[in-house]
């Protein structure tokens, strides 16, 4: 049987007290990482010194737990065209790009929003098609100044999470430059009867070597999603087999965090099916 590491293998962080229960609660039950979701407050990165960030490195370290970070996503639009918010948008990802520095963050993960359109009556306007260009460059330049601001650092992946035609046309261009990342969310590159999005498929597919984290979680059809994995109708396997051969790191993006570890826990089944074993861990 093949060896895949415990290491690849993380939960992200919305209900737990605060980071260093996230760092206890992963070590003990065999998570290889923590995924803090810094649109939540008690997370946000004004609210650590840099003693405390220190400190939150060395506790990861001694515990053999890794962080990435999941970046704001609540109304944040890289491709605003109002240049003052556009600047307090980059300024606050950018922020966060320091906090995850300072705590030897590994990935932080982005969403892009689509540009605004407006329609004529009962049909597609032209809009957004006359005004292409002026949003296109908007979000590459916002997106360039990231990686920038990142320095390889902390790598910076895009989630596929509400891609635009617009965005993939934007990642297109950034990514043969290897300086931007993926994040493949499972589920969100499907309908919500189960069916995948063939647009976004074909796009991942195509990067399968520019894709870092795969977020992981189940939705029944019609319902809410993050749900235990293995609800619905996603065939799993398919992508476990085409993701596992690449530097890819997997995300149970499930709360509470009770049923991350019991879909950790699915997921060994999952895995044990398609001949790989999690190693390096007795927890699990």
């Amino acid at each position: 049987m093949r060896e895949i590491s415990w290491k690849r293998f993380g939960y992200h962080v919305v209900y737990d007290v605060d980071i260093y229960n996230a760092i206890e609660f992963a070590s003990r039950f065999g998570f290889g990482y923590i995924v803090p979701d810094l649109m939540v407050p008690r997370f946000f990165p004004e609210r650590f010194s840099q003693s405390e960030r220190r400190r939150i490195r060395d506790v990861a370290a001694s515990r053999s737990v890794s962080i990435s970070f999941h970046g704001p996503s609540d109304y944040l639009n890289l491709g605003t065209l109002y240049p003052k918010i556009r600047k307090a948008v980059l300024d606050r990802m950018k922020l966060c790009l320091d906090f995850g520095r300072d705590v030897g963050a590994e990935r932080f993960t982005i969403h892009i929003d689509p540009p605004f359109d407006f329609v004529f009556a009962g049909q597609k306007g032209t809009y957004l098609k006359d005004h292409w260009t002026m949003y296109k460059d908007a979000l590459k330049q916002s997106l360039l100044e990231l990686t920038e601001h990142s320095q390889g650092d902390v790598l910076m992946c895009v989630e596929n999470d509400r891609l635009s035609k617009m965005a993939l046309e934007v990642l297109e261009e950034l990514l043969p430059m290897r300086r931007l990342f993926l994040t493949w969310d499972i589920p969100k590159s499907h309908t919500v009867a189960g069916e995948p999005i063939v647009d976004v498929e074909n796009f991942f597919t195509r990067h399968l070597k520019e894709v870092r984290e795969c977020h992981l979680h189940g939705q029944k059809p019609g319902m809410c999603s993050h749900d235990i994995l293995g609800v619905g109708k996603i065939d799993f396997a398919y992508y476990l087999k085409m993701l596992i051969p690449h530097d890819v790191c997997f995300t149970i993006e499930i709360r509470p965090r009770e049923n991350a570890l019991k879909s950790l826990k699915i997921l060994k089944d999952m895995l044990g099916n398609l001949g790989w074993k999690i190693s390096g861990s007795s927890r699990i």
